[in-house]
């Protein structure tokens, strides 16, 4: 039987009840949870500076702050739109498109109603049976300790991490191969640190090399995609044009973000590309008041013509 786009992790009676509410009701539903689970798609760090706003006519409609994860996310965009319909379980969106206004679009996942609460997680804490090995253990831990009361606190924490360990097996948790913590699927912890790692390989590589592409990157940081090449090339790009002045496009700053916005060599950066790179970085770039006034002089000028 077709699964329904977007319910692949449903039960059989929800993606059927979802599927006869009709076509519309069942792309709503799926661009809904689509967006709704957007950090889960591009991973934390994007999701917190570019947001997900709206599918239409397939078409996916980003957020982004400013000219540099625009930028960013038109270069990934064949990216950006295999992992949404691979989500999707389906071809949800053709293409990226951005909006003006950020409408309030929660990043976190829905809540489950069926989540676990913490005074059930206690409830069955306790509940939870430990062998009488483990509760020796615990009884010879504690006697260590010549203060009774420290003695009862031990005893006490010993106990709950024993269960803890063993409430998890019994549902089914596994150790993580890295850090040894029971976890339900992935570690998020040892995730997050390997992503940190990498993101520190890949933006030592573009300080040396602003012109590096994707290919370059992953010959030698295997685990790097275009999301985070482009995340980890948008922050230099801000920090270092908010470090330089509009009018210093003969500077050393001024080839460096030219190198690293459009991905040129040294031999191919051109004081024409340099001030086309230092229009499209305007908002990004130090400004004075004198510079604004010429601009809108330069507008004016232009309409009359």
């Amino acid at each position: 039987m077709r699964t329904t786009l977007g319910t692949a992790n449903a039960g059989d009676d929800v993606r059927a009840a979802i599927h006869r509410l009709g076509p519309k009701f069942e792309r709503d539903y799926i661009a809904h949870t689509t967006l709704a689970h957007w950090a889960d798609i591009v991973g934390d760090m994007i999701a917190r500076r570019v947001r997900a706003v709206a599918v239409r006519d397939g078409k996916l409609f980003l957020y982004a702050p400013d000219a540099t994860w625009k930028n960013e996310m038109r270069m990934s965009a064949p990216e950006i739109i295999q992992r949404v319909n691979n989500y999707a379980g389906g071809r949800l969106v053709k293409e990226i498109a951005f909006a003006r206004t950020m409408r309030p679009v929660s990043m976190d996942a829905e809540e489950d109603g069926d989540a676990e609460t913490p005074f059930a997680y206690a409830r069955a804490l306790i509940r939870t049976g430990l062998s009488d090995a483990e509760i020796a253990a615990g009884a010879q831990l504690a006697e260590s300790v010549s203060d009774e009361k420290l003695a009862v606190k031990i005893r006490r924490a010993y106990q709950t991490t024993r269960k803890a360990k063993r409430l998890k097996e019994q549902r089914g948790f596994l150790p993580c191969p890295t850090c040894g913590r029971m976890v339900d699927g992935v570690c998020h912890d040892c995730r997050r640190s390997e992503e940190r790692r990498v993101r520190r390989e890949v933006r030592a590589i573009l300080q040396r090399e602003p012109w590096a592409k994707l290919a370059d990157v992953v010959q030698r940081v295997p685990s790097c995609d275009a999301l985070l090449l482009g995340s980890e090339r948008a922050d230099l790009v801000r920090r270092i044009a908010g470090e330089t002045d509009y009018t210093a496009q003969d500077s050393e700053n001024a080839r460096l973000l030219t190198m690293l916005h459009r991905g040129l060599p040294p031999e191919e950066v051109t004081p024409k590309k340099i001030q086309s790179t230092f229009w499209e970085l305007r908002n990004e770039l130090i400004t004075t008041r004198e510079f604004w006034e010429e601009m809108k002089k330069r507008k004016g000028s232009k309409k009359k013509l």
